[in-house]
């Protein structure tokens, strides 16, 4: 393996797209200045829906207008977003969105919540519950006292042993 090789991201990921011919393309992971980016522009979008709906809950009604208010700003950002994971050659209208379908789009989506956000997020999880763990406070433990039964002799005896005489 050459020097290079060895220095490849194995978080990179191939996929195939196409409709009638498939052909590869390079998924690179992002950097957490573009996972902040991003989480910003969908957080973005959160805000302004809920404070619109101020006090409603999100039910089954109101699942496909948030839905719609999501892709409405994933749409318009579309290629920022793809921009920040594929290779700039891939990016034009023609050389990426007029060749890839639904399916391969619904593959592409996953696999970059699953490298970026998914498994990071059960890291800092984690990382979470062990400073949790580390930084925790044993409890007391109650008093032997109250724990113990009653052990008041109950039985007299009236004869005097050899010893206590």
């Amino acid at each position: 393996m050459s020097g290079d090789e060895q220095k490849l991201n194995p978080q990179i990921r191939n996929v195939e797209i196409g409709v009638r011919n498939l052909r590869k393309i390079t998924i690179y992971p992002m950097s957490l200045y573009d996972q902040t980016k991003f989480l910003g522009l969908i957080e973005g979008v959160m805000n302004s829906y809920f404070e619109n709906t101020e006090g409603e809950e999100l039910n089954q009604d109101k699942l496909m207008p948030f839905l719609l208010a999501i892709k409405k700003v994933i749409g318009s950002n579309i290629q920022e977003i793809m921009g920040i994971v594929l290779d700039e050659a891939e990016l034009t209208p023609q050389a990426f969105f007029g060749d890839v379908t639904n399916l391969q789009m619904s593959k592409i989506v996953t696999f970059i919540f699953e490298d970026n956000f998914e498994e990071s997020s059960k890291n800092v999880l984690s990382l979470v519950n062990r400073f949790k763990e580390l930084f925790q406070l044993e409890r007391l433990s109650p008093l032997s006292l109250k724990d113990t039964l009653n052990s008041d002799l109950t039985t007299f005896i009236e004869e005097v042993s050899e010893k206590e005489d």
